[in-house]
């Protein structure tokens, strides 16, 4: 499994911070792309229906889940 060499957290799951009052999640798919875990704002993701009353956040970022390749502006990286 890939790890990050900065936290040494899978680059396969999410990672949440906190930095001030604000919120940041990882892309898993960038993270594996970059090597290191890629934040960007916790909003910016996007909120799932689960269709039973429940909305958890996206895993991946809008770009690459719609695979367009727009995406949000990166707020930081694991060092």
């Amino acid at each position: 499994m890939d790890m990050c060499p900065a936290c040494q957290n899978s680059l396969h799951e999410s990672v949440i911070a906190e930095v001030g009052d604000e919120y940041y999640k990882s892309c898993p798919s960038c993270s594996c792309k970059n090597g290191s875990h890629v934040f960007y704002h916790y909003q910016d993701f996007g909120m799932r229906n689960m269709g039973d009353g429940r909305y958890i956040v996206q895993s991946w970022c809008p770009g690459c889940r719609l695979q367009q390749g727009v995406y949000p502006t990166v707020f930081f990286e694991c060092e």
